[in-house]
C-alpha cells in the first residue's frame, strides 16, 4: 500500500514537471513569436517584462472607470480604414495601441473633436456639388508653362485661361450654390483647447512609413525637438512595432484616420472617403498642433526648421506658402463660384524669377485688364503656381481656411482640382490651402526666391530628382534688404549690391523623383549605372546652397535606420537586410570619397 502510494506521488510530481516543462516552453515560444509579442502595452508600463506577460498582468487588472460622462467607447476599426489586413491576429493589438491614446484629457479632446468634425462633416456632405464632375476641356487641358517671363510664352490672360474648362450653367450654377452653403455654414474657429503648440505633420502608410522616418531621423539629427505626428491613413498601413516603440522613442506619433475622424460613427465614414492628396489637409485638421508645418513624407529638411514658427512671415501672416515651376492656371470660372471679384482696375505686386520676389507695378489708369497676366489682378490667387510639398498653416488664424480646403479637397478630383489647374502639371491640392485663405480674407507669404531643380547631369542630360525650397524666414529679409538697395540706388548701382547679398539656404529638399529608397534607388540604376559608376543624385553644389553635404547625411540616416538599428519595417521585409546595407554602405564610400569636389 506504501509503494503504492509513492508510486502515485512520482506519478504527480512527474506529470506536475512535465506540465511545468510544457507550459514554459509554450512560453518561451509566444515570447520569441514576433506576431505574438503585444506591442499594445507600452514598454514604460512593462519595463524589461516581456510583452506577453505583461499582457497578463493587464488582462486581470480591474477596468478604470470612465474619465468622464460621454468618453469614447474603445473604437473598432472602421470600414474606410481597414483594408486588406493579411494577418487577422493584429487586428485586435493594433486597435488596442490605437484606443491606449485616449485616456483622461485626450479622451476628453476626441469627445469634442468629434463633435466639432462630425458636424463640418455633416455640413461637407451636404454641400455636395448637385451636378456631374467638371470634365469638359472645350481646347485641351491647359499646358502650364514654367513660369518665365518670355514675349514668346502665351499671355495667361482671363480671356485665354477661360478657353479650356468649360461648365455649362447647371455646373456654374450648382459650384456657386454648393461653394456659398459652405462658406456660410464653416466655423471661424476651432472649440477651445482642442489644438496646442507648435509641431510637424505628415501623411504616411505603405512607403511613405519609411520616407517619414528617414525625414523624422534627418530632424532630430538636425537637433529639431518639435513634436511629431504621422497620420496613417488604413489599419492595414497601421505598422504596429513602428507606431508603438520607433516613433515614439523620436517623439512622434502615429495618428490613425478612422479612429480620429470619424470614431464610432461608421455612417460618417461610409459617406466620405479620401484617397492620394486628399490626406493631406485630415493631417492638418486632425493633429493636435495649433501650429503645423505639413512636410511630405518625401520631403528631408537640409537643417532643423524649428525657428520657423517663432520668426516672420509665420508669425505675422498664419500661412507660408512655397513656389511651383508653373505659371497660374486657375479657371476664372473658380472665382464666379467663391464670389471673388477680380479687380479690372488695380494690380498686384509682379512676380520676377530673377529677382526672387515681388515688385510693386506702377499703376495704370485705364487698366488694359484684357491684355493683362489674370493672376496679376487685385483678387486673383497671386503667381506662380504652389508647391505643396510644404506648408505652414496657424489654426488659430486660419480655421476656416483649413476647413474650407478640407471641403475643396473632398470634391478636389472632380471638381476643385480641375477649376484650380485645368489639367496642368502637377494637379492636385496644392492649390487649396492659399486659395481658401484669399476667399477667407486671411493673410499669407509666398516665399519669393524661386524653387531650385535639383538633379545631375548624366550622358550631357540634366536628370531632375528634387526640388529645393528656400527657408521663409531668410527670404524675407533677402527681399527686404533688395527692395531697399532698390529704393536708395540707381537700378544698375542696385542690381549690382543685390548679387553681393547672401542669398536664403534651402532647408528642404523635396525627394519626390526618385524617392529615397536605397533598393529602388539601386534597381532604377539611379545612384548607380549597369557599369558600376555611382553618382550623387543632387549634383555637387548642395552644400554652398544648403550648408551642409546633405546626400551623405541623407544616407548615414539609412545606414543607422535600417543596418545599425536593424529596424523592421514592412516596405524592406522581402529585401535581403544583408545585401540592402552592402547597397547602403557602398554608396556611403562613393559619397565621401566625392566630398572634395562639392562647392
Amino acid at each position: 500500500m506504501i509503494r503504492l502510494r509513492l508510486q502515485r506521488r512520482r506519478h504527480k510530481q512527474l506529470f506536475l514537471l512535465i506540465s511545468v516543462t510544457i507550459a514554459a516552453i509554450i512560453l518561451f515560444v509566444l515570447w520569441s513569436s514576433k506576431d505574438a509579442l503585444d506591442t499594445s502595452v507600452s514598454s514604460t508600463s512593462c519595463k524589461y517584462v516581456p510583452g506577453f506577460i505583461c499582457s497578463l498582468f493587464f488582462i486581470f487588472e480591474d477596468p478604470k472607470p470612465a474619465d468622464i460622462s460621454g468618453s469614447p467607447k474603445k473604437l473598432s476599426p472602421g470600414p474606410s480604414g481597414t483594408g486588406s489586413l493579411g494577418h487577422d491576429a493584429l487586428i485586435q493589438p493594433k486597435m488596442d495601441h490605437i484606443n491606449s491614446f485616449y485616456k483622461g484629457e485626450n479622451a476628453q479632446k476626441l469627445v469634442s473633436a468629434h463633435k466639432f468634425y462630425a458636424e463640418v462633416l455633416k455640413d461637407i456632405v451636404e454641400a455636395k456639388p448637385d451636378c456631374a464632375p467638371l470634365e469638359d476641356y472645350k481646347n485641351g487641358r491647359c499646358n502650364a508653362e514654367r513660369f518665365e517671363t518670355s514675349d514668346e510664352k502665351p499671355m495667361y490672360s482671363e480671356k485665354y485661361l477661360s478657353q479650356f474648362l468649360q461648365l455649362n450653367k447647371t455646373q456654374l450654377d450648382a459650384m456657386m450654390k454648393s461653394h456659398k452653403y459652405i462658406l456660410d455654414k464653416l466655423p471661424n474657429e476651432a472649440p477651445k483647447g482642442l489644438y496646442e503648440g507648435d509641431g510637424i505633420v505628415y501623411v504616411g502608410g505603405g512607403k511613405f512609413n519609411w520616407l517619414s522616418l528617414l525625414s523624422v531621423r534627418a530632424l532630430r539629427a538636425q537637433g529639431c525637438q518639435l513634436p511629431v505626428e504621422i497620420l496613417v491613413p488604413t489599419l492595414e498601413e497601421y505598422e504596429l512595432e513602428l507606431c508603438s516603440r520607433i516613433f515614439p522613442a523620436m517623439n512622434a506619433k502615429c495618428i490613425y484616420l478612422p479612429t480620429a475622424l470619424f470614431g464610432n460613427n461608421q455612417e460618417m465614414a461610409k459617406s466620405l472617403t479620401f484617397k492620394g492628396y486628399q490626406y493631406k489637409s485630415l493631417a492638418i485638421l486632425l493633429s493636435s498642433f495649433e501650429n503645423v508645418l505639413l512636410m511630405d513624407s518625401d520631403n528631408v529638411p537640409a537643417y532643423s526648421p524649428e525657428h520657423l514658427f517663432k520668426s516672420e512671415p509665420f508669425t505675422k501672416t498664419g500661412l507660408v506658402v512655397w513656389p511651383d515651376f508653373w505659371q497660374r492656371s486657375t479657371s476664372p470660372d473658380y472665382y464666379k463660384i467663391a464670389g471673388s471679384e477680380v479687380s479690372k482696375t488695380e494690380l498686384l505686386d509682379k512676380y520676377s524669377e530673377r529677382f526672387g520676389g515681388y515688385l510693386e507695378q506702377e499703376a495704370v489708369e485705364p487698366l488694359d485688364w484684357l491684355n493683362c497676366p489674370y493672376h496679376e489682378r487685385v483678387g486673383a490667387i497671386p503667381n506662380p503656381s504652389s508647391e505643396s510639398g510644404q506648408l505652414m498653416i496657424s489654426k488659430k488664424s486660419h480655421m476656416k481656411a483649413i476647413l474650407l480646403a478640407f471641403y475643396y479637397n473632398s470634391y478636389g478630383p472632380g471638381f476643385y482640382y480641375p477649376l484650380f489647374s485645368q489639367g496642368a502639371q502637377g494637379e492636385g491640392d496644392k492649390e487649396t490651402f492659399l486659395a481658401a485663405t484669399i476667399v477667407t480674407k486671411g493673410k499669407y507669404y509666398q516665399v519669393g526666391k524661386f524653387l531650385a531643380a535639383l538633379g545631375n547631369v548624366r550622358n550631357n542630360e540634366f536628370n531632375g530628382n528634387a526640388m529645393g525650397q528656400y527657408d521663409p524666414a531668410e527670404d524675407l529679409e533677402w527681399n527686404r534688404q533688395k527692395k531697399k538697395l532698390l529704393k536708395s540706388m540707381g537700378k544698375k548701382e542696385a542690381e549690382e549690391a543685390i548679387k553681393k547679398l547672401k542669398p536664403p539656404k534651402i532647408i528642404f529638399v523635396h525627394a519626390n523623383t526618385p524617392k529615397l529608397d536605397p533598393w529602388e534607388l539601386k534597381n532604377g540604376h539611379d545612384t548607380v549605372d549597369e557599369e558600376g559608376n555611382r553618382y550623387r543624385l543632387y549634383g555637387w553644389g548642395m552644400r554652398s546652397s544648403t550648408g551642409t553635404d546633405f546626400e551623405l547625411n541623407t544616407w548615414n540616416h539609412m545606414k543607422v535606420l535600417l543596418c545599425d538599428m536593424n529596424l523592421n519595417l514592412d516596405h524592406f521585409k522581402d529585401i535581403n537586410r544583408k545585401q540592402l546595407c552592402h547597397e547602403i554602405n557602398e554608396h556611403i564610400t562613393f559619397l565621401v570619397s566625392t566630398q572634395d569636389r562639392l562647392d
